[in-house]
């Protein structure tokens, strides 16, 4: 516990310390401040308290120094427990405000579509959608093989964060394997050889965490082709 606490000591003071960056003498100066920057930058990051910097110093000397400790093992407990217990309401909190401000958004994106695009429908689910290009083959069923290409776009910056056009081949897979809820609908609604533009509201794409693209609580627009179907 004692090594836990002089961590997050070590990172707030050096988050605290805007005077020029020393010179770093050799390798083992260069792996000492890696460490001691990474660790500020953790805590920087969850920046949910403030602490006293003077004696967040004097805890580090003293107990590097091997000095006795002026608090017990059960008060170390308590302190520790206590700025978890801040860190989560902390990130709750922010959680909380980042989807109501991306509700509230998505909301008034949705409701000027509906009245700007005469050819934009709601699907039963919550996402929307419009066909671009009418196909003549079947609709695929959930389960079968599929081959389509796309194009994902952050729905409120208008940012493509993936596509197949000029990348990569049209992927073909399995209706719904590995999928998000919104578009294992969505390819249900497709006929081979359309093409539609569906509208995911972010509980229907990537949902609260999001992806190494896509921001939690960010609804998402796809732009499918539907090249085939397939029984086996």
């Amino acid at each position: 516990m004692k090594k836990v606490i002089l961590i997050l000591s070590a990172a707030v003071l050096l988050t605290s310390c805007g005077s020029k960056a020393p010179k770093l003498a050799d390798r083992t100066d260069t792996l000492s401040w890696a460490m001691g920057e990474n660790l500020a930058l953790n805590l920087q990051s969850n920046n949910f308290m403030k602490f006293n910097n003077d004696v967040v110093l004097e805890a580090i000397r003293h107990t590097l120094d091997g000095g006795q400790q002026p608090i017990s093992d059960e008060e170390m407990q308590a302190a520790m427990q206590f700025i978890a217990q801040n860190a989560a309401l902390a990130q709750m909190q922010e959680a909380n405000t980042q989807r109501e401000q991306m509700k509230r958004a998505q909301d008034e994106y949705f409701a000027k579509l509906e009245a700007e695009n005469p050819n934009v429908k709601k699907h039963k689910s919550g996402f929307y959608y419009e066909q671009l290009r009418a196909g003549k083959g079947r609709k695929a069923p959930y389960a079968h093989r599929i081959n389509f290409d796309y194009k994902g776009i952050l729905m409120l910056t208008g940012e493509v964060f993936d596509q197949t056009y000029g990348v990569r081949t049209p992927i073909t897979t399995v209706l719904g394997n590995p999928m998000f809820p919104g578009l294992q609908e969505a390819f249900q609604l497709m006929n081979k050889g359309s093409q539609y533009r569906f509208y995911f509201p972010w509980q229907l794409a990537f949902g609260e965490r999001g992806t190494e693209n896509v921001p939690p609580y960010t609804p998402v627009i796809y732009e499918v082709e539907l090249h085939d179907i397939y029984d086996d």
